[in-house]
C-alpha cells in the first residue's frame, strides 16, 4: 500500500464504502458535459452549489470522486454509480468526452492529476476554497509538464496575489469569484438557529458558547489550548469539534478539556453549521470554518503558532484575514486566554475593530456560485477572457 493509500484509510476507518474512488453521475449527459473531482469536504461543499446551478441548466455532469467529498455529493444529489468494474484507470471510458473539468482542491491530488493526465487536452477550471489551498496542486501540474486550469477561481484580491507571486503566468487566468460555499450564509438565519442550539444544549440566556473547530490539529496543540483557557475568567460553555478526517477518538480531545476544570459541552450529535451559528467566539488554526464564523460576523482567533501547527504553510506566513483585521491571530499560545477574555466582550474595541473588519473585507452578496458557474460556462464555451 502506497503511503498516500495509508494516510487515507486512516482518515476513512470505519468507512470502507468511501475509501475506493468512484464515478458518479450527478446529471446525464446533454449538449455540454463536465467532469468534477474532489476528494475532500472542502472541495465538495465549494462545488456543490456550483453544480446545482449547472445542472439546473442540463449540463452533464459525473464526478470522480472519494472520501468524505463523495459522501457530501450523495448527500446534496440524486447520485447514480457508473464506477466500471476493475481499475479505474478504465474511468476514462465510463467518463466519455467532457467538454471541461472542474476541480476541487483536495489535500491528496490523486483524482486530480488522474483527469489531468487522462484529458489534458480538455480545459479545467480550477476552485480555490481557502487561501494557497491550489499552490501545490498547480506546481504537480508544472512538474508534470501538464496544463495549467484555463481558469482559476479564488475568494479575493488576496487569494490571487498569492498564486500570482509563485505563478505569476497565471495572472490572466484568475477571476475573483469569492467562494461558493459562503452562499448559504446570506440567507441563514444565524441568530434563529443559535437560539435553537443553545436551548438544546441547556444553556441560558447571555451564556456564551465559545467553539475550537478542529483541522487535524496536534494533540499537543489541544493540550495547550485547554491549559489557557482554564484561565479565561470570564464564564463560558465551551465545544470542540473533531475534523470529519480525523479519527482519533473523541474522548481523547475531550478528557483534555474536562481535565482542567473547563466547562465543556459535547455537540458532535448536531451540524458543524449548527454549532458554527450558535457560537459567541470560534477558534481554529487556518480553515475555511475560520472563514464561516467571519462571514456570519462572529468573532474569531486563529492560532498561528508555528511549532504547534500540523500543516504550517509558507505560503501563509501572515493569515489574510488576520492582516486584514477580520480575524485574530494568536503567535504565542500563552496570550490566547487574554484574546478571548477580550473576545467575549462585545464592547471592548477589540470586538468592535473586528467587527468591522469582518464587515468591510467579506462582504456577502450570495451570488458566488452564480460567478464561478458563469466562469465555469465561458469555458465551456470556449470563452477564455
Amino acid at each position: 500500500m502506497s503511503s498516500e493509500d495509508k494516510k487515507r484509510t486512516g482518515y476513512l476507518e470505519g468507512r470502507p464504502d468511501l475509501f475506493r474512488t468512484k464515478v458518479l453521475e450527478i446529471e446525464k449527459d446533454g449538449e455540454k458535459n463536465i467532469i468534477v473531482e474532489a476528494r475532500d469536504p472542502g472541495g465538495a461543499n465549494t462545488l456543490s452549489p456550483v453544480l446545482k446551478l449547472l445542472k439546473k441548466e442540463g449540463i452533464g455532469i459525473k464526478a470522480i470522486t472519494d472520501g468524505r467529498a463523495q459522501e457530501i455529493f450523495q448527500n446534496a444529489f440524486a447520485t447514480k454509480d457508473v464506477t466500471p468494474q476493475g481499475n479505474i484507470l478504465e474511468a476514462a471510458g465510463t467518463i466519455g468526452a467532457p467538454d471541461v473539468s472542474l476541480t476541487g482542491i483536495s489535500e491528496e491530488s490523486g483524482t486530480e492529476m488522474f483527469v489531468s493526465a487522462t484529458f489534458p487536452e480538455v480545459p479545467s477550471v480550477l476552485v480555490e476554497d481557502y487561501y494557497s489551498a491550489s499552490m501545490g496542486y498547480l506546481q504537480k501540474l508544472k512538474d508534470g509538464n501538464l496544463p495549467y486550469p484555463k481558469k482559476i477561481c479564488v475568494i479575493d484580491e488576496v487569494a490571487r496575489d498569492i498564486i500570482i507571486k509563485k505563478f505569476p503566468e497565471l495572472a490572466d487566468a484568475i477571476e475573483i469569484t469569492g467562494q461558493p460555499a459562503f452562499d448559504r450564509f446570506a440567507s441563514e438565519d444565524t441568530a434563529g438557529i443559535a437560539a435553537e442550539v443553545k436551548e438544546e444544549l441547556g444553556m441560558k440566556p447571555g451564556e456564551a458558547l465559545v467553539t475550537f473547530m478542529s483541522a487535524m490539529d496536534k494533540m499537543e496543540l489541544v493540550q495547550k489550548m485547554a491549559e489557557e483557557l482554564s484561565k479565561v475568567g470570564k464564564k463560558f460553555k465551551f465545544t470542540f469539534r473533531i475534523h470529519p478526517r480525523d479519527n482519533t477518538p473523541l474522548e481523547d480531545f475531550e478528557r483534555e478539556f474536562k481535565s482542567r476544570g473547563i466547562d465543556y459541552v459535547r455537540t458532535m450529535q448536531m451540524p458543524t453549521d449548527k454549532i458554527g451559528a450558535a457560537s459567541d467566539l470560534v477558534i481554529n488554526t487556518a480553515s475555511t470554518e475560520g472563514l464561516n464564523a467571519i462571514c456570519r460576523g462572529k468573532p474569531s482567533i486563529n492560532i498561528t503558532q508555528s511549532d504547534l501547527l500540523a500543516f504550517p504553510s509558507e505560503d501563509l506566513a501572515v493569515l489574510p484575514s488576520v492582516q486584514l483585521g477580520a480575524s485574530v491571530g494568536v503567535d504565542k499560545i500563552e496570550d490566547l486566554a487574554d484574546v478571548v477574555e477580550k473576545l467575549l466582550d462585545s464592547e471592548s474595541k477589540d470586538s468592535k475593530a473586528l467587527a468591522r473588519g469582518m464587515k468591510k473585507y467579506y462582504p456577502n452578496d450570495g451570488k458566488n456560485s452564480k460567478r464561478v458557474a458563469d466562469v465555469v460556462k465561458k469555458v465551456l464555451n470556449k470563452n477564455y477572457e
